[in-house]
C-alpha cells in the first residue's frame, strides 16, 4: 500500500472513531465515507439510504451510470466484492485517545471504523492501478443488530458477483496475520423474548391470581438444562454441533410487595454452529413455553430480536484468501473451531461464494467489545494488502 494513501485512511480512521454512530443511525458516518471517497477517487458511489456501494470498473471501462447500474449485465468476468461494516456501540470511550469519542456513551469497540477505513483505503489504491476486473465495495450499516447485512447483500441479485470478501479485526490472534476457516466460522444466533401475563391479585391472597414468575423460571431452568453453559464442550443429545442458550434478562412484577405479579417476561440469546440447530433450539423452549403458558392459565406472547446467520466460507474462497496472504507476505493460521459470537456477512455467503477473514490485534490485546479496546491502525495496511492479493489472485 503506498504510504500517502495508508496516512489518509489513518486519518479517516480516526475522525470516523472520533464520530461513532449506533447501528441504523450511521447517517455522518455515511457522509464522511462517501465524502472521501467522492474526494479521492472518480468511482460511482450509489446511496441506497442506510447503506451505499461503490463501482470500481475494469480497466479500460468507464463507470456505469447510476441509473443504469441495477440493471447492467456486462460481458465482463461477474465482479468481485468486499463488505466493510461501519456502526459502533453503546459503550463509554474510557480510553485517552486523541481521536476518543466525542458522542458520550457510544464509541467503536468492535473495530467498525477500521474496518471502513481499509475499505476505503482499498479505493484510493485501485484508483492509482485499475482492477482487471469490476469490483463492488460496500459500506454495509447495522451489522451489531444484525439488521444491515439482509438489506445490503440484496446487491448481490442485482448484480453479478463471484466472490464477496469480508475482515473483522480480532484480539487473541498474533497482530498482522491472517486466520481462516473452511465451513463455518461464526455461529448464528438470535435474541428470544418470552412474555406471559396472568392477572393481579393482592400479595396477601396469592391465590386470586395467576403469577407467571414461577413459569418463566421454570422456562429459564429448562433452558439451562437443554443447551446451557454445561454442555459446552460436551455432546448434546438434542443437537449436532455445539448449541448454546443463554439467559440475559429474567423479571416478573415489580418491587411492589402488596401486589402479586401478573406479568413477567424472560430473554434469551441462541446461538448454534448450524442454523437447523438453532431453530430446533428455538423450537424446543418454545413449545415448553406454551406448556408452562397453558398450565398456568398465561397469555403467551414472544418475540424474535437481533437474528443472525451462520457465517459459512466456501473452501475455494479459503484457498484464494490463504494463497493471497502467502502473495503479500502476511502470516497464516487457521482457526480450529468457528467463534460464538456472530455476524450478519453471513447473508451475503449464501448468495455467491465467498470469506470471512479474521486480521489479529494481537495475542494479549483487550478483546471487542470492551471499553479497552481500540483498532490497531498497522491492520489498516494489513487489510488493504489482502484485498490488493486477492484481486491479484482473482485475474
Amino acid at each position: 500500500m503506498r504510504p500517502e494513501n495508508l496516512e489518509l485512511i489513518t486519518e479517516l480512521r480516526h475522525a470516523l472513531h472520533a464520530h461513532p454512530e449506533l447501528s441504523g443511525q450511521e447517517v455522518e458516518t455515511r457522509r464522511r465515507l462517501q465524502d472521501f471517497i467522492k474526494q479521492h477517487t472518480d468511482f460511482q458511489v450509489h446511496d441506497e439510504g442506510s447503506w451505499f456501494w461503490v463501482e470500481v470498473p475494469p480497466r479500460g471501462r468507464a463507470a456505469i451510470p447510476e441509473s443504469a447500474a441495477s440493471s447492467s449485465h456486462q460481458t465482463d468476468a461477474p465482479a468481485i466484492a468486499f463488505r466493510a461494516d461501519m456502526d459502533a456501540l453503546p459503550i463509554l470511550e474510557t480510553l485517552d485517545l486523541p481521536h476518543c469519542s466525542q458522542n458520550r456513551g457510544v464509541s467503536h469497540k468492535c473495530g467498525h471504523d477500521g474496518h471502513s477505513a481499509a475499505l476505503a483505503g482499498l479505493a484510493l489504491e485501485l484508483q492509482a492501478r485499475p482492477p482487471e476486473r469490476e469490483v463492488i465495495l460496500i459500506f454495509q450499516h447495522a451489522e451489531e443488530i444484525g439488521a444491515g447485512g439482509f438489506p445490503a447483500s440484496r446487491l448481490l441479485e442485482r448484480k453479478p458477483i463471484a466472490a464477496v470478501y469480508a475482515f473483522h479485526n480480532w484480539s487473541g490472534i498474533p497482530r498482522g496475520c491472517v486466520a481462516t476457516r473452511v465451513g463455518v466460522s461464526q455461529c448464528a444466533s438470535l435474541g428470544l423474548t418470552v412474555r406471559m401475563r396472568g392477572v393481579t391479585a393482592h400479595a396477601s391472597q396469592p391465590e386470586d391470581g395467576r403469577n407467571p414468575a414461577i413459569a418463566l423460571s421454570k422456562l429459564a431452568l429448562f433452558s439451562e438444562e437443554l443447551a446451557g453453559v454445561q454442555h459446552l464442550g460436551h455432546t448434546n443429545p438434542h443437537f449436532k454441533d455445539l448449541a448454546l442458550s443463554t439467559i440475559v434478562n429474567l423479571e416478573a412484577g415489580a418491587k411492589d410487595f402488596g401486589i402479586s405479579a401478573s406479568a413477567g417476561e424472560l430473554s434469551l440469546t441462541l446461538r448454534a454452529r448450524e442454523e437447523a440447530d438453532l431453530e430446533k433450539l428455538k423450537d424446543l423452549i418454545l413449545e415448553t413455553a406454551e406448556q408452562l403458558a397453558n398450565e398456568g392459565g398465561f397469555q403467551l406472547t414472544s418475540a424474535l430480536h437481533d437474528v443472525f446467520p451462520e457465517t459459512r466460507n466456501s473452501p475455494e474462497s479459503v484457498a484464494v484468501v490463504e494463497r493471497s496472504a502467502g502473495r503479500a507476505g502476511l502470516p497464516l493460521v487457521q482457526l480450529e473451531v468457528p467463534y460464538r459470537a456472530s455476524e450478519d456477512f453471513g447473508h451475503y455467503l449464501k448468495l455467491t461464494k465467498g470469506a470471512m477473514v479474521y486480521i489479529g490485534n494481537g495475542e494479549d490485546y483487550p478483546p471487542i467489545h470492551t471499553d479497552k479496546f481500540d483498532f490497531v491502525d498497522s491492520n489498516l495496511e494489513v487489510a488493504v494488502n489482502l484485498w490488493l492479493a486477492i484481486l491479484a489472485e482473482s485475474n
